[in-house]
């Protein structure tokens, strides 16, 4: 225990030394980002009171639904963290500096293990617990619940359901890897994502929105009772539920019948946490060396695959361009994280697309309903593309390390780099932005799914722009790996930017497309020139966005480095 204190002391100097100086330029930083997490926590914390509200008292969808939509949430949130946190554990675990100069010193694998577990999950998940505070804040707030019992779900709740997550998360990377190490990674790897899938169909298919809205809404107006017999025994058991059916509990005064699930909770993260410790103490230093192994082999076996758009073979491009593109592809093809992190977003999305047709077929009786479903739906492909650009555009000035001296002592300009790097993603993000549009809202009037295509166009522009921008002023140079990037604190920065822009799009678009359902819905005339100011103030803010983090990126490869 002391060799871990004794390390995680210095890791904190080290942190803090490296992250609070004295320079001008880095207290302008910290004091900018200070303000941008304030207000945005206020923000978080004024929607999500809010929108609790107008669920309640507008759309009427009584307590039971409003726990079991943030079950579904909840739900989506551990799936996420838990593949989140296997990709960013195989980049701490196993490909970290940090860990081979640990693994020269006296000290116990198991300790590395336990050290960077932690470090791995407070520094990954550092801006969703402060998104999490400040959303529980507001949900707090409207049900007046007070600082005791909101400390208790946050800490013997909420932390144990995220523990719980993480440490599924590095239990199953220890797995994969002893695995592999015997039947090869590609098999393993398509076994896990398949059972992601099937998990993932099971739980949409046994807990649909639609027929649970329905079987409540035969009841109306006395929805607020709990409809605990529409709950699947299955889904009972999982955290998810847990947390969401202790919320229900707490904000109608019954902490008696909330407790047993903090038990559950606690329980089962302490168990889960004890599982990986116990693997991390027996396999943790040899499935290092397995990955070593590894890693070789996917290296001696990529030199034999890659033959497409290689150094030998000229292409159309001018030499500047093609040395430039070529160079970021191999780069990217090359760091396994990478490819597979796009894999699971792509499936993630993937998901998403599948699961979101139902939830457009609720509100035919309520066009305060319908109007907020299309928004969510909006919101949702936006934050899609927020993720996909922060985690991929963000760091691509960074990537370039210490060595972008000689890239800039290139016969190439800036604007010419920036363009160049800039292109691929581009174009990927704004035809993925295109197809989420197109696909989530098929089941919606061709003119709003015309609509949402235009508006996701200049979305995705502003978006990409942004992290780009934010990529070039809080560039990491001495990081190699481009998920530890995107998730520093720059990138936290740029990520509650990318939901205050967000936050503007949902208030200049709610008024028109309240205004068009309640339209339809009454079945009067609606002119479109009510959505003639809204999307041009999106159009407008979007291109001076991207038009001003274009200009933070070119300046940041001003800067010495």
């Amino acid at each position: 225990m002391s060799q871990i204190l004794h390390i995680l002391k210095y890791k904190i100097i080290s942190f803090a030394k490296t992250s609070f100086t004295f320079k001008a330029n880095e207290i302008f930083k910290h004091a900018g980002g200070g303000i941008i997490y304030i207000a945005f926590a206020y923000g978080s914390f004024e929607f999500t009171r809010q929108l609790v509200n107008y669920l309640l008292t507008q759309l009427r969808i009584g307590m039971f639904l409003l726990h079991e939509f943030i079950s579904i949430i909840l739900f989506i949130f551990f799936i996420t963290v838990n593949i989140g946190n296997i990709i960013v554990s195989y980049s701490t675990l196993y490909k970290s500096q940090e860990v081979i100069y640990l693994f020269t010193k006296p000290i116990n694998p198991a300790k590395i293990f336990l050290i960077k577990f932690f470090d791995n999950f407070f520094y990954s998940s550092s801006t969703f617990l402060f998104i999490v505070l400040a959303v529980m804040a507001g949900y707090a707030v409207h049900f007046q619940l007070n600082l005791l019992t909101t400390s208790a779900l946050v800490l013997l709740n909420f932390f144990p359901f995220m523990f719980s997550a993480a440490s599924l998360g590095v239990i199953i990377l220890l797995i994969v890897i002893k695995i592999a190490s015997k039947y090869g990674l590609k098999k393993v790897l398509i076994t896990i994502g398949a059972s992601y899938v099937v998990v993932l169909f099971v739980f949409f298919k046994l807990t649909s929105p639609v027929n649970m809205a329905n079987e409540v809404m035969k009841y109306y107006p006395h929805i607020d009772r709990y409809f605990g017999e529409l709950i699947p025994l299955a889904i009972k058991y999982i955290p998810s539920n847990w947390l969401s059916e202790s919320m229900y509990w707490i904000s109608q005064g019954d902490v008696n019948s909330a407790l047993p699930y903090f038990i559950y909770q606690v329980s089962l993260s302490i168990v889960l946490l004890s599982i990986a410790a116990l693997l991390g103490h027996k396999w943790y230093f040899q499935t290092w060396l397995m990955s070593l192994k590894i890693q070789t082999k996917i290296r001696e076996e990529r030199k034999n695959r890659i033959k497409f758009f290689i150094f030998e073979k000229v292409s159309r491009f001018r030499s500047k361009t093609e040395a430039m593109l070529k160079k970021d592809f191999h780069l990217f093809i090359r760091e396994p994280n990478q490819v597979i992190h796009l894999a699971v977003l792509l499936f993630m999305i993937s998901i998403f697309l599948a699961s979101i047709s139902g939830l457009t077929l609720l509100g035919r009786g309520n066009f305060y309903l319908k109007s907020t479903i299309f928004l969510i739906v909006f919101l949702f492909n936006a934050l899609l593309i927020s993720t996909l650009s922060l985690r991929f555009v963000f760091p691509l000035i960074s990537l370039e390390g210490l060595t972008f001296w000689k890239v800039k002592t290139a016969p190439i300009t800036n604007k010419k780099i920036l363009r160049i790097k800039l292109l691929p993603p581009f174009l990927i993000i704004l035809f993925i932005s295109q197809m989420l549009s197109i696909f989530s809202n098929r089941k919606f009037p061709a003119e709003l799914v015309l609509l949402a295509c235009v508006l996701s166009i200049f979305v995705a522009i502003a978006m990409i722009f942004l992290n780009f921008g934010m990529g070039g002023f809080f560039a990491v140079y001495k990081e190699k790996k481009p998920i530890r990037i995107s998730s520093s604190q720059g990138a936290s920065i740029a990520f509650l930017l990318n939901l205050i822009y967000m936050v503007f799009l949902i208030a200049v678009l709610f008024f028109p497309m309240s205004k068009y359902f309640e339209a339809r819905f009454y079945n009067t005339h609606f002119s479109y020139i009510q959505f003639l100011m809204p999307v041009s103030a999106i159009v407008i803010i979007s291109l001076i966005i991207a038009a001003i983090f274009y200009r933070i990126a070119l300046y940041s490869l001003k800067r010495d480095f």
